[in-house]
Order: C-alpha cells, then sequence, then structure tokens
C-alpha cells in the first residue's frame, strides 16, 4: 500500500509526515516521490470541489501512466483561511490571494488591511478538506472512483502582527483562542507554539485523524 498525497509542496509534506501516526509514515509519498507532475485547474467552488479535483487529477494521471499499484491510496487536500472581516476570504483562494507576492508580504498586507479592527471582527478559521480515493478492484477500470472526504477546522483569529518563526503560510499570523488575548499580550500563533503543539490541534492534524480513523478501521495495516 501506497498513500500518495497529491502536492509537490515540500513543507506541507514534511508537515504531513510528522503528523501521521509512526506506522503510516513509510507508506506516505509526494507526487514528486512517485515520478508524475499534476496541476489541474482548481476551478471549484468549495474546499471539497478543489479538493476532489486534485485527487481525481492525480488517479487519472498515476493509471493512464501505467504507476497506478493496487491499494494505492491517493489523497488530495485544500486548505483556506477565511477571515471574517473580508467575508470569508482568501478561503478558496488562500494559495493566490493577493496576487504575485510573497507570503510574508501577505502576512503583512493582511495586518496592515485589520489593524484598526478590534474584538471579534478578527475571527477567522482554517480548514482542510481530504479527498481520497482508494485503489480498489471494483474501480480499477473506471475514470469515475468513489471519492471519501474528511475535514477539519480550527476556529482562531488574526493576530495584530507576526508572531513565530517555525511553519509556513498564513501560520504567523493565525492565532488561537480569542481576540481578546491581543489584549491581554497572550497572543499564540501556529508560528509560536511550535510545530509539535500546532500538530496536535491544527486543521490538518484533525482532517487527518479522521483519516487514519479510517484507515485503522478498513485495513489490516
Amino acid at each position: 500500500m501506497r498513500l500518495i498525497f497529491a502536492t509537490n509542496n515540500r513543507h506541507k509534506m514534511t508537515e504531513i509526515i510528522s503528523i501521521l501516526p509512526i506506522k503510516y509514515r513509510e507508506l506516505a509519498y509526494s507526487i514528486d516521490d512517485v515520478g508524475i507532475t499534476v496541476n489541474p485547474d482548481e476551478n471549484g467552488t468549495s474546499f471539497i470541489e478543489n479538493a476532489n479535483i486534485k485527487s481525481l487529477a492525480t488517479y487519472r494521471e498515476l493509471k493512464n501512466n501505467n504507476l497506478l499499484k493496487a491499494e494505492d491510496i491517493i489523497i488530495a487536500d485544500d486548505t483556506g483561511l477565511s477571515i471574517d472581516f473580508f467575508n470569508g476570504e482568501p478561503g478558496i483562494h488562500s494559495a493566490r490571494f493577493l496576487g504575485n507576492i510573497s507570503q510574508s508580504e501577505k502576512n503583512d498586507k493582511i495586518i496592515e488591511d485589520m489593524k484598526d479592527v478590534k474584538g471579534n471582527d478578527r475571527k477567522c478559521h482554517f480548514t482542510t478538506v481530504l479527498s481520497v480515493i482508494e485503489n480498489k478492484k471494483s474501480i480499477f477500470f473506471t475514470d469515475i472512483p468513489t471519492i471519501i472526504n474528511f475535514t477539519g477546522r480550527v476556529d482562531g483569529y488574526i493576530a495584530d502582527k507576526k508572531i513565530g518563526n517555525e511553519g509556513f503560510g498564513y501560520d504567523p499570523i493565525f492565532a488561537v483562542g480569542s481576540p481578546s488575548d491581543i489584549d491581554k499580550k497572550q497572543v499564540k500563533t501556529y508560528s509560536s507554539m511550535g510545530q509539535v503543539n500546532k500538530n496536535k490541534i491544527s486543521h490538518r492534524a484533525k482532517a487527518l485523524y479522521l483519516f487514519t480513523n479510517y484507515l485503522e478501521k478498513n485495513y489490516n495495516i
């Protein structure tokens, strides 16, 4: 069995492997590891739709190149930060939000745009949806396999400044807890809490926990 994650993002893959229970880590592969490139047009209108687009594209690429093995499981995710003040943006557009600038610049811009925003208006949430395709005999010859979804969500707020050096993406500005923590000088972002603690509570960890529970119940590994 291989757990093939539809990503070539080194940071994301490192995080996924660190979250997975030890017995599954040696089964985890990125698309780079299996020798394919997948860049589908993520034109869905929800996290689920975009995750499903990626998993299906990966499944078909493996199949069309005769790289699909028995009991392979393809896992794609769509993840995004939804900020209340921006009416839920960037959401499914998180990777492309604010155009072609660095992630650090994106974080700076969000903080600047929200410098006068107070209290609950700073609330936001992180979402990860996993899209899972199991390569069972019953689907081997179909182009439209069954897809299972697992969702993880963490509520939080936007910090008033970047805090911490660990993690990636929006981690330095996504804080857990209540916006009132800003006034108490108790802001704890994903970046500042450390990778081990983040991986215990994160949106991706919650989705992967549901997925690995599914593996426990359905596979003898």
